[in-house]
């Protein structure tokens, strides 16, 4: 009897101590707001040539203002059509300008915001990675409302890593004809748990993870409610609509064998859906393997003279090679293009 009484403490000990981990975890990650870092150059308009931005504003869920901009190419005089782009973690939009310009210059016209808690928008905190298909249908209602889009009755939504897996929870959505996602998680929980966990385990243990999801899904919950714990799989299974996968295998921030190669296995024989994986890539698939690189190189040496060095670090962060760290992969971003064209060119 002593035993079993033993026992159940312990267990009831290891059941608190996971919850109050996933709780910081959970406050450290969501309850706060994302500023971007100042010490980087984000790209606006202004640094390409022919890329024109015009601001727009609309309420999300909780009334707060989401800003953004239109962005088109003043070489283009009839658009191909309308791209959602919605971006990653950490930043706003602004971190992608170099791929939106790519896009406008490509004939389409790209609406980009910042969610909830990002930079540039309201919120007082970020609230979770189930927030931003929250933000999105009220971007797409926008979008309806505003009369300069009456000629685009449906969009392409293209997304990176936390944008990913946005636009791959946005594919049920009406005025959606299909979705890009780079690099995109299968659910907020569970890519919170398997970097909480680390990602270098072997064998069984990478699956150790998992033990944290409850109490992650839980905090979701409470947090957003039914908004709460999508699963990008079970979308994705549960429409026809075209969707482009990209992905590559030394991902380190979405762990790729835990999401990108976990949804090509699931997905494998839906004919709507193409995936594409690279060996040599990382987080950043849109990138050149050069510029992932040297970009990763760069903010590796800045982090280790940060630690002991704050003005050092300043000033390596001034001498940044920008067009070496932003060089896009052009193989990557036409196939992205030739995918808006085949959906949204009436030509086609």
């Amino acid at each position: 009897m002593i035993y079993l009484i033993i026992l159940s403490i312990l267990i009831g000990i290891s059941l608190v101590s996971l919850f109050v981990c996933s709780l910081v975890a959970h406050r450290s990650y969501f309850m706060r707001r994302y500023e971007g870092n100042p010490n980087l150059k984000y790209f606006t308009e202004k640094d390409f040539d022919g890329l024109q931005a015009d601001p727009i504003q609309f309420p999300s869920d909780k009334e707060q203002i989401l800003r953004g901009y239109i962005y088109s190419s003043r070489e283009v005089t009839k658009p191909l059509g309308l791209i959602v782009f919605v971006h990653g973690f950490g930043a706003g939009h602004q971190a992608y300008t170099t791929e939106i310009n790519t896009l406008a210059k490509s004939g389409y016209t790209v609406v980009a915001y910042d969610g909830t808690g990002c930079v540039n928008s309201g919120g007082k905190y970020f609230y979770g990675f189930d927030q931003a298909p929250v933000d999105l249908h009220f971007a797409l209602q926008y979008l309806e409302r505003d009369p300069r889009f009456q000629a685009f009755d449906r969009c392409v939504v293209v997304g990176h890593s936390w944008g990913g897996f946005t636009a791959m929870n946005s594919v049920l959505e009406d005025k959606v004809a299909g979705v890009v996602s780079m690099c995109g998680f299968i659910s907020g929980a569970g890519v919170m748990a398997q970097r909480a966990f680390g990602q270098n385990k072997k064998g069984a243990a990478r699956a150790g993870w998992q033990i944290l999801l409850p109490f992650l899904r839980l905090l979701n919950f409470l947090t957003l409610g039914r908004y709460a714990n999508r699963d990008s799989v079970r979308t994705l299974k549960n429409t026809e609509k075209p969707v482009l996968l990209l992905y590559g295998e030394r991902d380190k921030t979405v762990y790729y064998p835990d999401n990108g190669a976990r949804l090509s296995k699931e997905l494998e024989n839906r004919e709507n859906i193409r995936f594409y994986r690279y060996e040599n890539k990382g987080h950043s698939v849109y990138l050149t393997t050069e510029a992932e690189n040297e970009m990763n190189k760069t903010f590796s040496e800045i982090k280790k003279v940060a630690k002991m060095n704050a003005q050092q670090a300043k000033k390596m962060y001034s001498e940044i090679d920008y067009p070496k760290i932003t060089e896009e992969d052009g193989e990557v971003m036409n196939r992205i293009i030739e995918f808006c064209g085949e959906i949204l060119d009436p030509k086609n």
